[in-house]
């Protein structure tokens, strides 16, 4: 593999560059909902935060390449962040996840002129290691579910330590960022990470076990939809203790799309059908402005 393309002068990373990339456009195409949250962060907070979402969105959809062999995956994800071939390869992807993996070179080389890219990098560290635990665990063909140790770890690799980043850099870059201090909040912003993660899961589940992945066996369902309603009310914890306003509003709006997510799979614990009306996403919205 070779290093990614290196500018001879990079350009700060602006809103304006990003949009240059075909950041923002590409954005509502990958992070669907989540898009509109991060949309609405502070200018201090939209570029790191966006350019952190995409990356590990990049590394996820590597890992989720089912077409591609185990070792291809593997040998890409180990790579990162260090590594990534300047032509991306084949791994099968087609449309917008196609079009993110050739524009991750260009990510990286933005990521250098980020203030905050120790923090981003050491992150993304944590999510990988994540992502190649998923790869592995489930590349024979008969592997079984996770355990509960697995999946508790799993969900904190990607997605309870995001809260915890997210947490620390809205601490560092936001006065009064929240009412209650950061060793408070960062247990609460571990838990509402890993609630959006076993959501997905729960939602997930046909599809996943159909590919051979079972992150949640049928005998521990309603086990985990009870472990679920326990972390979103952490959830909720943690966004009524945040001050301003585009924050909270950033917070609440994936914590009430979580909770309809959560009593749609309650009516259909297939996942088959289990999605949020778009309209009501947009009504979540409005409410999450005015919360």
């Amino acid at each position: 593999m070779a290093l990614s393309h290196k500018e001879s002068s990079p350009r700060p990373l602006t809103l304006t560059v990003l949009d240059t990339y075909g950041f923002e456009a590409l954005l509502k195409r990958v992070a669907r909902s989540f898009q509109l949250s991060l949309r609405i962060l502070p200018a201090s907070l939209r570029p790191p935060l966006s350019l952190a979402y995409m990356l590990a969105r990049a590394s996820d959809t590597i890992a989720d390449a089912s077409s591609a062999p185990d070792f291809q995956r593997l040998a890409l994800l180990r790579g990162l962040p260090d590594l990534f071939p300047e032509k991306s390869p084949d791994l099968g992807l087609k449309d917008a996840e196609s079009d993110l993996l050739q524009m991750l070179p260009r990510l990286l080389e933005a990521l250098k002129t980020l203030p905050d890219q120790s923090e981003i990098i050491a992150q993304w560290r944590i999510i990988l290691r994540g992502q190649i635990f998923d790869v592995e665990r489930f590349a024979a063909p008969d592997a079984t579910p996770l355990t509960p140790g697995e999946l508790e770890e799993y969900t904190y690799l990607v997605a309870g330590s995001v809260g915890e980043f997210w947490t620390r850099l809205c601490f560092k870059h936001v006065p009064n960022y929240s009412s209650r201090p950061l060793e408070e909040m960062l247990p609460l912003a571990r838990r509402f990470g890993q609630a959006l993660q076993f959501i997905n899961i729960l939602r997930d589940r046909r599809s996943d076990a159909d590919a051979g992945r079972i992150y949640i066996p049928n005998e521990r369902f309603y086990v985990e939809m009870q472990h679920v309603s326990e972390l979103l009310q952490s959830s909720a914890e943690y966004t009524a203790a945040i001050q301003p306003r585009s924050l909270r509003a950033a917070c609440a709006l994936p914590l009430d799309l979580a909770n309809q997510t959560l009593a749609l799979i309650a009516q259909h614990p297939l996942g088959v059908g289990v999605k949020v009306p778009r309209y009501k996403v947009w009504l979540a919205l409005v409410k999450a402005l005015w919360r």
